[in-house]
């Protein structure tokens, strides 16, 4: 009996070892810099990194290829300080596609992204293009009067 009990505790523990070095043999690299994030965006190798911006921390992972491009997820970690109301979408993300050789920070190309985070920037951005065009109209209504 104590014999099965320490063969079901070894297998365990094999599997367990076993499990974590697939995991990280095969898991996605952690990069600590951006320019290691940037040679596997490049050539499109599983990475992940953390961009700490003065108004955010963003949460990036290299998913692989698709459709000829490569597929990064981008998620809002944090929002600190900043002129954009980040902090109600933290936690979202967004995917973004790019050609392979490629290297950019994905959050500053929403064109190239799709999902819910996007919405809520693009949101963000004109709330704020209505709110200055309306403090400013005045000055356009003139701009517009001129030759």
């Amino acid at each position: 009996m104590k014999r099965g009990i320490i063969n079901i505790i070894l297998i365990a523990v094999i599997a367990v070892t076993l499990g974590m070095a697939l995991y990280y043999s095969f898991g996605p690299k952690e990069c600590l810099t951006f320019e290691c994030f940037q040679q596997d965006m490049v050539v499109c190798k599983s990475a992940t990194y953390v961009n700490e911006e003065p108004e955010a921390s963003w949460g990036y992972e290299i998913i692989g290829k698709k459709r000829g491009q490569c597929e990064i997820e981008v998620t809002l970690l944090s929002a600190k300080e900043g002129g954009l109301k980040l902090r109600n979408f933290e936690g979202n993300s967004m995917n973004c596609l790019y050609s392979l050789g490629i290297s950019a920070y994905p959050e500053r190309d929403l064109d190239s992204c799709h999902g819910g985070l996007k919405e809520n920037i693009q949101g963000i951005i004109i709330e704020k293009m209505h709110k200055y065009i309306l403090e400013n109209l005045g000055k356009i209504s003139e701009e517009l009067k001129k030759p």
